[in-house]
């Protein structure tokens, strides 16, 4: 299968996932305690889904390319503190797969890979539902939307082809 069909299929996945955040959302300010109702742990599933699609296209297009995938993930689009978004992308799905194994107890987070925190710490700015917020802040703080990765990924891409 091509990369073109394998994006439009991302992209038909993130509508699907993408009207359940907006159902979420919805319930979100309709709530008294978003928090305690489950709300945001829902979105952060929901996110966490989308992200590693997202992974396993990056991971397909870079094997593809015949370029080390180390190098292609330093590709692309940045944000303002240097990360490449698709490296952020890539942490944000191995956060979402790897954090319940990284605790240990409720105050202790032992995380073998620190770098996957920092990526996601630094582009979310929070570390309360990391990756919520970590989508909100790559849609320019407009709506937690997976649809928000779709052009970075295609900028990623156009990069990857030069």
């Amino acid at each position: 299968m091509s990369l073109l069909k394998c994006l439009s299929r991302l992209d038909e996945l993130y509508e699907i996932l993408d009207v359940k955040l907006t159902e979420i959302e919805c319930a979100i300010d309709k709530s008294n305690d978003p928090d305690t109702d489950g709300l945001f742990d829902q979105s952060e599933y929901y996110v966490g889904v989308g992200l590693v699609a997202a992974q396993q296209y990056l991971a397909e297009a870079a094997t593809f390319s015949g370029i080390d995938k180390d190098k292609a993930y330093k590709l692309g689009p940045r944000h303002k503190s240097g990360i490449s978004y698709i490296k952020a992308i890539d942490s944000a799905a191995n956060y979402w797969k790897h954090e319940a194994e990284w605790w240990k107890d409720l105050d202790t987070l032992n995380n073998p890979n620190p770098k996957v925190r920092r990526h996601v710490a630094t582009v979310a700015e929070t570390s309360h539902y990391q990756l919520s917020n970590f989508l909100y802040a790559l849609s320019n703080n407009k709506e937690i939307k997976l649809k928000y990765l779709l052009p970075i990924i295609d900028e990623w891409l156009g990069a990857l082809k030069s």
